[in-house]
Order: C-alpha cells, then structure tokens, then sequence
C-alpha cells in the first residue's frame, strides 16, 4: 500500500529536478554569454570595494531604492553579507561560498 504522497524519497527527487533547472543555462544565457559576461565584469570593481558595498547595500535596504536594470545574485550577495554584518545579522569574518556544490 504504497502511494506517491508515502515515498519518502518524493521531496528529495523533485528538488533535485528542480536544483537542476536552476543551475542549467538556458538558451538565452548561451546564445548570450559573451556580452552577459562583458555586462557582468563591470560589476566586479564595485564589489570589490566595501565602502560601495555598503553604500549600496544602505540604498537598497534603508531608502529602498532598486537599480535600473537587474544586477547577477553573485554580485548582490556580498553587498547583502557586507550589510548584514554591518547590522550584526552576520557574523564578520564568516565567509560565503563563491559555489554550493
């Protein structure tokens, strides 16, 4: 007397094939990767900066301003840890993981 609502294994399989629609490129992605990674290098001086990380993080946050045009997650995540160990939500020196698997 088994049934899908019973296995177990259900919840796993199905954020597995979830996990790998999230991390598969779409079309778009590649028929674009050249200019998304140009796009995305213009980013990479800001982040490296934690005065601007700040900064931005404090326009997002506290005066809940939005960018102009949608900014990768990698880069957003260390404006967000910089902000949140600004607020003493995040432990400092804790470090985030560039990759997950």
């Amino acid at each position: 007397m088994s049934s899908d609502s019973e296995d177990p294994s259900k919840g796993v399989k199905a954020w597995e094939a979830r996990r790998k629609e999230w991390t598969t490129p779409n079309q778009y992605y590649l028929d674009h990767t050249e200019q998304i990674t140009i796009e995305s290098k213009k980013y990479e001086p800001i982040i490296r900066n934690e005065a601007q990380r700040i900064a931005i993080y404090k326009q997002l946050v506290y005066k809940r301003q939005v960018f102009r045009n949608p900014i990768p997650v990698k880069y957003i995540i260390p404006i967000l840890v910089t902000g949140w160990q600004e607020d003493g939500l995040w432990p400092k020196g804790m470090i985030v993981q560039d990759k997950s698997d």
